[in-house]
């Protein structure tokens, strides 16, 4: 064990990446278990003071090798170190935030327990990072360095090869299917979440209430199906009350109805543009703002610069904008271009609909679905869960990427009509929020299309 973690000295950097990609956050309790512990731990502690870790393993040379390896680095008061089998471990229930398991391949198909145990011990919230391999980003030449070696030492200690369909049954075989996910990106790996508790649900009939909307709000509504029927709803909403509403696009939306907005301004020159918003603000509470040339029957959108300085000179009480498009499917994930959001922006509002949940990946529910193949590790023709849907969410290259640090981020989970049943809509709620993003405070459901408007907000407990 000691020569492969000193073989994978240069590895760990990208392992301890790639696991602070997906657990999202900078503090908390972290187990890494198992032999070949200890590479991304240091690697993580050097990085986040916030940290606290406890290794564990059951053998006895290797955690003296570990505490010997501590002390040098003086980082004892950080890391603690104990003899534990790792299929009845020696702690609590939900007393770790993280728990990482590399190597994994070498014995836990033979002691299954060792996955449920990994489950018991992780927190409401809380990421379990299983597998094995190189680690996502790492250069080519890293693994070439070490790979002939490396399959020597793996061979001696006696790695097995593991199929997906392996996999899979053994996460069913502990009752882990719905918290697990497989991804094959820097190796074969199981990413285990357990849900937070939510507190009671509220209800309300005003999308500003559901919201939360603060006064003088740019909002940015960005992902699945959906987007322009929420802008002008929310925008018929602020008006009917008073408000001044500016409705745009940083990508491009159908020319609105009469009934949607009762203004359209459609001009390229950025102060005549702002000029004109003014006069007509003056006559109408809701406008609509475009380009003046429009692209393939569509308003071709405003740059987010020139949202940013109709921001500035306050015309408006709330400006809503739609910052890229998904084709009305239900859900996406976005390419490297999108979305476009204004610096602006303080709330962002994530659209997923709710009948992605539990269909299969393909062109009819997802918008560029190849792209939510490489984001999520599943593949074309795989039933999208809970934890593929607050993947797209929550995750920093998901349909939040570019949203700015300083706004709050709300997912809507619409068409909760064509759920299966109100659990699952509250389900997936849970899910997002068990990511913990720190943007992320509640998540709210509802439909568009019902007769009587209905929100439901999620908040953990």
């Amino acid at each position: 064990m000691i020569a492969v973690n000193d073989l994978w000295r240069e590895v760990y950097p990208y392992l301890a990446s790639q696991v602070t990609a997906v657990y999202g956050r900078n503090s908390g309790r972290v187990l890494e278990l198992g032999p070949f512990s200890w590479g991304i731990s240091y690697e993580l502690a050097t990085r986040y003071a916030a940290l606290e870790f406890t290794l564990a393993d059951d053998h006895k040379e290797y955690l003296a090798h570990l505490r010997h390896e501590i002390e040098r680095r003086n980082l004892g008061r950080r890391i603690e170190v104990l003899n534990a089998p790792l299929d009845k471990l020696p702690f609590g229930d939900a007393s770790f935030d993280l728990v990482i398991l590399r190597g994994a391949f070498f014995f836990i198909m033979d002691r299954p327990r060792i996955l449920s145990e990994i489950y018991r011990v992780l927190a409401p919230g809380g990421l379990a990072f299983v597998g094995g391999g190189y680690g996502a980003g790492i250069p080519q030449g890293v693994i070439d360095s070490i790979a002939e070696e490396s399959r020597i030492l793996n061979d001696r200690l006696g790695r097995r090869r593991v199929t997906l369909d392996e996999l899979k049954a053994l996460v069913e075989s502990q009752g882990l299917t719905a918290a697990t996910q497989i991804v094959e990106e820097g190796g074969v790996w199981l990413l285990v979440r357990k849900s937070i508790s939510l507190a009671a649900e509220k209800q309300t009939s005003r999308l500003a209430e559901a919201f939360g909307l603060r006064p003088a709000e740019v909002i940015s509504i960005v992902g699945g199906g959906g987007k322009t029927s929420l802008m002008f709803a929310l925008a018929r909403e602020l008006s009917l009350a008073g408000k001044k509403v500016i409705s745009t696009t940083t990508t491009h939306i159908m020319k609105p109805e009469a009934d949607e907005s009762p203004c359209v301004v459609l001009e390229d020159d950025e102060e005549r543009l702002i000029s004109r918003l003014k006069d007509e603000l003056g006559r109408h509470k809701h406008v609509t703002a475009a380009c003046l040339r429009p692209e393939a029957g569509k308003l071709r959108g405003l740059l987010p610069e020139t949202v940013d300085k109709i921001t500035a000179v306050k015309l408006a009480d709330y400006i809503i904008n739609e910052a890229d498009g998904a084709a009305r499917r239900p859900i996406k994930a976005p390419n490297a271009t999108e979305p476009v959001i204004p610096d602006s922006t303080t709330l962002v509002v994530a659209v997923v609909g709710m009948d992605a949940l539990n269909s299969p990946l393909s062109q009819e529910v997802a918008f560029r679905p190849e792209l939510i193949t490489c984001l999520t590790g599943l593949p074309e023709g795989g039933i999208i869960t809970r934890e593929v849907i607050a993947t797209l969410v929550a995750d920093e290259k998901g349909i939040i990427q570019y949203a700015p640090r300083s706004a709050r981020i709300v997912p809507f989970i619409n068409k909760v009509e064509l759920a299966q049943s109100p659990d699952d809509v509250r389900k997936l709620a849970g899910a997002i929020l068990s990511r913990r993003h720190p943007q992320i405070k509640r998540v709210v459901s509802g439909s568009l299309i019902a007769q009587k408007l209905e929100f439901h907000i999620f908040e953990a407990a």
